[in-house]
Order: C-alpha cells, then sequence, then structure tokens
C-alpha cells in the first residue's frame, strides 16, 4: 500500500511540474508575442508633403540607432517632438500624422519625429510598451535641443502618450500633448492580457506578468502615468475618444483627477485614436490653441 502512495505522489508531482512547465511556456509565448509586434514599413518622406528634412539618427542610451525625420522651420517658436504608439512607426498612419505636420509647420515649429526602438527601422529586438522607450524618448529630446534653441514639446499617441507622460516628471519640457493614454502599465496588461491572449486570467496572466520581464525588460512598474503626471510642471493637454475600445476614456480621466489644471477634451466618438478623424479641424484647433496658451 505504501507503495502505491509513494507512486501516485510521484506521478502528481511529474503532473504538477509538467502542467507548471506548460503555463510557464505558454506565458513566455505570449510575453514574446508582446513584445515583438510586426513593424510597419514607411510609406512616405516629408518631401512628398512639399517640406525640406533631414534622415536623422538619435543613439538610444542602450546604443540603439534610432532612426527618424527631423523637419526644421527657419524661424522656429518651438520644436515638438511626437511619439508613437504601440506596433507604429514615425509616421503613426492611424492618426494620420501626415496631415498633421505640414499644420505644424505651418504654425512655426520644428518637428521630429522618430521610430521607437524595434520599431519601423530603428534597431533593436523588443517593444517594451513604454519602459525602455522612456530612455529613447529621452535621447530624441536631447537630440532636438542640440539641434535648436527653444521650448519643447512632448506630443504622443496611446503607448507614445503614456511614454511622453512617464518621460516628462524628470526632463524639462514646456508642454505635453497625450492622445488616448493608458494611466498605469500593469493594471492596463492584467486587464487586457485575457482578451489579447485568449486565455483564462487565472493563472495565466499573473505568470505572464513575472516572466515576461525575465527576458524582455517589459518591467510594467516603471511605467506609471498616474504617479508621474503629478511631478511634471508643464501644461498638459490629454485627448481621447469617448468610445475608444482599446483604451478606455476612463484612462485619461483618472489622470485629469490627479492633478489640477490638466486639460481634457474627451471627443464624442467610436474607436482608438479616433479623435482627429472625426473632429480634424476642431482638433487642430484644439492642439494649436493649447500650444498658443501653454509657450
Amino acid at each position: 500500500m505504501n507503495r502505491w502512495i509513494k507512486f501516485l505522489w510521484i506521478a502528481l508531482i511529474v503532473v504538477l511540474i509538467g502542467v507548471g512547465v506548460t503555463i510557464g511556456g505558454i506565458s513566455a509565448h505570449v510575453g514574446d508575442q508582446l513584445t515583438t509586434p510586426e513593424r510597419e514599413t514607411l510609406t512616405y518622406t516629408p518631401k512628398s508633403l512639399g517640406l525640406k528634412y533631414e534622415n536623422v539618427t538619435i543613439q538610444s542610451e542602450e546604443g540603439y540607432d534610432l532612426y527618424g525625420w527631423w523637419i526644421p522651420h527657419p524661424t522656429p517658436r518651438a520644436t515638438v517632438v511626437f511619439a508613437h504608439g504601440y506596433g507604429k512607426n514615425r509616421e503613426q498612419n492611424d492618426l494620420p500624422l501626415k496631415e498633421l505636420i505640414p499644420e505644424f509647420h505651418e504654425q512655426g515649429y520644428n518637428f521630429l519625429t522618430f521610430d521607437f526602438r524595434a520599431s519601423g527601422i530603428s534597431e533593436g529586438e523588443r517593444v517594451t510598451v513604454g519602459v525602455k522607450e522612456q530612455e529613447d524618448l529621452k535621447a530624441a529630446i536631447e537630440y532636438a535641443k542640440g539641434r535648436s534653441d527653444g521650448p519643447i514639446v512632448l506630443y504622443g499617441i496611446s503607448m507614445g502618450a503614456a511614454t511622453a507622460l512617464s518621460t516628462a516628471d524628470d526632463i524639462e519640457v514646456a508642454a505635453v500633448i497625450a492622445d488616448s493614454p493608458f494611466s498605469d502599465l500593469r493594471a492596463y496588461l492584467e486587464t487586457n492580457l485575457p482578451v489579447w491572449s485568449d486565455l483564462p486570467n487565472f493563472p495565466f496572466t499573473p505568470v505572464i506578468m513575472t516572466v515576461t520581464p525575465w527576458f524582455t525588460g517589459l518591467d510594467a512598474d516603471v511605467v506609471k502615468p498616474i504617479e508621474d503626471i503629478k511631478k511634471i510642471d508643464a501644461p498638459i493637454f490629454l485627448i481621447h475618444s469617448k468610445d475608444d475600445d482599446a483604451i478606455p476614456v476612463s484612462e485619461s480621466e483618472r489622470l485629469a483627477e490627479e492633478k489640477e489644471g490638466i486639460e481634457l477634451w474627451v471627443t464624442d466618438n467610436e474607436g482608438h485614436i479616433g479623435s482627429y478623424r472625426s473632429f480634424q479641424d476642431e482638433y487642430r484647433q484644439q492642439i494649436f490653441e493649447f500650444l498658443e496658451q501653454s509657450l
């Protein structure tokens, strides 16, 4: 009898180890997919928009070459540094940025837009959803400061918006425009991983959140705009679609509640990053009036 009990215990341990390995392997696979979205290719240059520009290379803190476009203005009032969203590149074609770049130029702004690591044509192997991208954005800001005197404006979309908010707390900028940010990366991933992966929340989400940082550098606790926004001295303008199906408007509402003076424009439309597509004229008016008042 004792022999059979011992056998059953051994069998149970083997089964549990096998289950643990399977869960860990599946979780690691999800983490790998999360940090290696397919790169989007470039489809135009600012020259096709009638603008003079330079192809530029920005050196990240970790030595990656980040590639972008520097679009100078002869008498700039400020420089806009653009931060794109997850899985996108310097074009942010779902905005689409190509319609706004000429407007920024006409309004008197230098414009720097670049590919984060592992996005577009920049070097790097993994997207970290705002973790390492903060260092990329700081490098871009320093590059812009080296090219032109005057104020720096951060303009971010989705992941780039959250990255801008998490960067602006410890580097000097004159204003931040954040379109469709999340407020806390850990909370956002814990809510959405079961939807994206089509896996049960338990046990997979906790395991994914535990194993992913080991091999990707995606430490979700590093991206907390909900905390960082309290320490930003610059004016902040948040934009969010009322029925955003990817990042709920409640994320921007939470951010706006954290500090007095933050301006929040909620647009009555559906979809992620849908405000400009639905309200093009008003979108332009809102951001340029905000900048006029901030600079």
